[in-house]
Parts: C-alpha cells; sequence; structure tokens
C-alpha cells in the first residue's frame, strides 16, 4: 500500500484504525528479523478469526523507502492484517477488507474516501482511540481518557451514517459511530470473544 502524503512521515492505523491515527511511523525501517517478523504475524493474525487471518496479507506499520507498507506475508483472500500500533495504551493489531484499505488510503492522505460498497474490518484483540470525534487526534484532549473498545467488528457504509439510528456514544455498550460527521466515519460493532466460526465471512469486499 503507497503511501505519499509526507515523504518520511506517514499517518498510523487508528491510534486504528486504526486502528486504531496520526502517530509516526519507522520510515525506511531496516528488514525485521524472522522472530519479529513472526512474532508480528502471529500478533496481526489474532484480529481476526482463523478463515480469514490464515490466508490474509500481513503487513507491517513499518514503510519502505517507496513508502509502501512492507509485506511480512502474502496473502490470497483479499484482506490484509496490521500487528498492533505503538503508541496506544491497548494491544489493537486489525484485519481490513478491500473497501477498508481504500479508506485507511484515503485517511493517510487526508482526503476523503470514495467508499462504493460495504466495507468490513476486524479488531478481535480490541483497541484503542484517542478521540471519538477527531480521526487525527494522537492523544485524548485535556481531562478525556483513551477510548477503549472491547472486541469488535467496523462497519463501513456507503453514504453519511444516520445518528438517529445509531448512537455516537461510545460509552453505552452497544454499537455507535466513531468520528461521526466526520469523511471517515465508520460503525464500531462490539462482538464476543468467540469469533472463530465465521468462515462464511471470509471473503473481503471489493475493491471500490
Amino acid at each position: 500500500m503507497l503511501l505519499t502524503k509526507h515523504p518520511g512521515h506517514c499517518v498510523s492505523l487508528f491510534v486504528v484504525l486504526v486502528g486504531m491515527v496520526a502517530i509516526g511511523l519507522a520510515h525506511a525501517a531496516p528488514a525485521a528479523s524472522q522472530d519479529d517478523a513472526d512474532a508480528k504475524i502471529a500478533e496481526a493474525m489474532s484480529a481476526a478469526p482463523p478463515s480469514i487471518s490464515e490466508n490474509a496479507t500481513i503487513y507491517d506499520l513499518n514503510v519502505d523507502d517507496a513508502g509502501n507498507f512492507i509485506v511480512l506475508r502474502e496473502g490470497s483472500n483479499g484482506w490484509s492484517c496490521f500487528p498492533d500500533a505503538p503508541g496506544t495504551p491497548s494491544v489493537d493489531p486489525m484485519c481490513l477488507d478491500q473497501t477498508w484499505m481504500g479508506w485507511l488510503a484515503a485517511l493517510i492522505a487526508q482526503k476523503d474516501p470514495d467508499t462504493k460498497v460495504p466495507g468490513l474490518a476486524y479488531m478481535l484483540q480490541g483497541g484503542s482511540d484517542a478521540s471519538n470525534t477527531d480521526p487525527y487526534a494522537t492523544e485524548p484532549a485535556e481531562g478525556d481518557e483513551w477510548v477503549s473498545s472491547p472486541p469488535h467488528v467496523m462497519l463501513l457504509m456507503p453514504g453519511k451514517l444516520d445518528q438517529t439510528v445509531f448512537s455516537t456514544d461510545h460509552a453505552a455498550g452497544g454499537p455507535f459511530i466513531m468520528w461521526a460527521g466526520t469523511p471517515y466515519e465508520h460503525i464500531m460493532m462490539p462482538v464476543s470473544d468467540d469469533m472463530g466460526d465465521m468462515g462464511d465471512m471470509a471473503g473481503a469486499t471489493p475493491a471500490p
């Protein structure tokens, strides 16, 4: 995945994503040792059911000289998984389908995503975000705490989300809109820890 917004810097995944945003990633990082790569692959795979992560492409959060996320393992099913994003208080790997990867590219480039079909992403280890209103916040505002999320899936929909249907309260205990009213809004949906039998959802949505 190509990152070209700021030479030498790129936006992280969810401080998502990213994840899960806007913490610095190491640019032109040296190649990881095999043990380090294996650990990152295992961590990234823990974000989704095995039916998805076993054949997903696994990316490092470091980028090469060309601004591409370093591939730790090639995949074949259209899914992309990332290990924990540094700089957050929790372990928050994630797996994204192709619609979400397009969204991520737009987030990094600070452009509006062109979402034409629904997208699905997994964060089965949970996650932390600096803000539920500002996609580019790098730390909570004074007096606020990190937005901590339990294991969840994330739904990306074409068009605007209806705030009369979906809550924007992350503390309510149910599905809520993250970053409501921004181009990067999406639905956060808490799930059970046991997601291993969702094989019929393993097909990634097509790229827009």
